[in-house]
């Protein structure tokens, strides 16, 4: 393994290791609560071994129809998501988060370009 990514899974795009991306978007109830999610999920790497990598934020532009948070996660594969998914760690996020929220939009992909 090279930082983390699988090298046994390709692709037929040039051989380039396929991971699949989850994407989930975030409306807050309030959002004072942004700077406290962001932390908390800021501190999953690491903590989470089937989480490769992560990145998130807030909404830097206040215009109708956009979502509050962005947060990205890369996994080897559908089994790597389920694993971070159930994780105690994730789950304990998820009961901080849930009554925190009025809307969440998820997008699982292999095809993030």
């Amino acid at each position: 393994m090279c930082l983390g990514l699988p090298t046994t899974i390709t692709t037929a795009n040039e051989g380039l290791p396929t991971v699949l991306t989850h994407v989930v978007l975030f409306t807050l109830n309030d959002r004072n609560d942004a700077d406290e999610l962001l932390n908390r999920l800021r501190s999953l790497p690491g903590q989470i071994p089937s989480l490769i990598s992560m990145r998130c934020g807030k909404n830097a532009l206040d215009k109708p129809n956009s979502w509050d948070i962005a947060l990205t996660t890369e996994h080897a594969d559908a089994d790597g998501l389920k694993d971070y998914l159930a994780h105690p760690i994730h789950l304990e996020l998820l009961e901080w988060l849930n009554p925190r929220i009025s809307g969440r939009a998820v997008v699982d992909s292999t095809d993030f370009r």
